[in-house]
């Protein structure tokens, strides 16, 4: 007898110790697949951002710069896109981690801060980023600025864990004083631009193509002011996923040479 409720005892742990397990890696988004497990579901995860630019639905119908590209990815793997559609990036690495997605496609800077948690694909496009500041006759006759020094002292808007981060603490220490700047947990590049046009806020920085375009939309807005190099820009994967990257990188370094892409970047590009 008491043999008999040691077993039904230890039976009892097992299933405790299975049923937080499987609590557990649902908490963790599940396996973290690489190109195999892919490949067997025939579904690709992918991350981005609801914007103008990468995806945004048009009538009835998906599209963007960020949408095109990996539907034309995943008719060359046969496989068929799955979107999480979240517009904080920070959000989006963790889903990455997690297993929830694959890959993030949007228009990531590569950075050493962020080459510590992803890792990159090849570069995709290569941009500057720019100060996003009101026109002078929106501005109480403020003219804009137009040399970094005078960002001294100024405060500065980015979203949440944005890569931006990084180059204005660089910018401040190649100027030698104070960049403050203001991460909004709740605001991406687009919505902190409205911000700026309405006189909320007096500066943000964001990526230059988002700014051209947004700008288009809000007269208010002067994005000339480069607050960086040029910046390689790529898709984010797992540092567990060296299958899929391999596979990847292979695609883009086949399509990027290609008509096809070119005609995307200057239908959402203007470039």
């Amino acid at each position: 007898m008491e043999q008999k409720r040691k077993i039904i005892l230890a039976s009892g742990l097992i299933l405790v110790l299975l049923l937080v397990g499987i609590i557990w890696i649902s908490s963790k988004g599940g396996k973290l697949r690489d190109y195999k497990e892919i490949n067997r579901k025939g579904v690709l995860r992918v991350a981005t951002d609801y914007s103008s630019i990468d995806y945004y639905i048009k009538g009835d119908t998906a599209v963007g710069f960020q949408y095109e590209l990996i539907q034309i990815l995943c008719d060359s793997l046969h496989l068929k896109p799955e979107w999480v559609i979240e517009n904080s990036l920070e959000k989006n690495v963790d889903d990455l981690l997690k297993g929830k997605v694959d890959i993030i496609a949007r228009n990531i800077p590569i950075t050493s801060e962020l080459r510590k948690r992803v890792a990159f694909s090849s570069p995709i496009i290569q941009l500057p980023q720019v100060l996003v500041q009101r026109k002078a006759e929106f501005n109480n006759g403020t003219d804009p600025i137009r040399n970094q020094l005078l960002l001294a002292g100024k405060t500065v808007y980015v979203p949440k864990k944005s890569p931006n981060i990084l180059r204005l603490r660089n910018l401040a220490d190649e100027i030698a004083d104070t960049i403050i700047v203001k991460e909004m947990p709740r605001y991406e590049a687009e919505q902190l631009m409205m911000m700026v046009a309405k006189g909320d806020i007096d500066y943000a920085v964001c990526d230059m193509q988002i700014a051209k375009q947004n700008a288009l939309l809000m007269p208010e807005l002067d994005v000339e002011t480069a607050v960086s190099f040029t910046q390689m820009e790529a898709w984010a994967m797992r540092p567990s996923s060296p299958a899929l990257e391999t596979r990847i990188n292979n695609f883009l370094k086949k399509f990027l040479q290609k008509k096809a892409y070119r005609d995307i970047c200057r239908k959402y590009l203007n470039r």
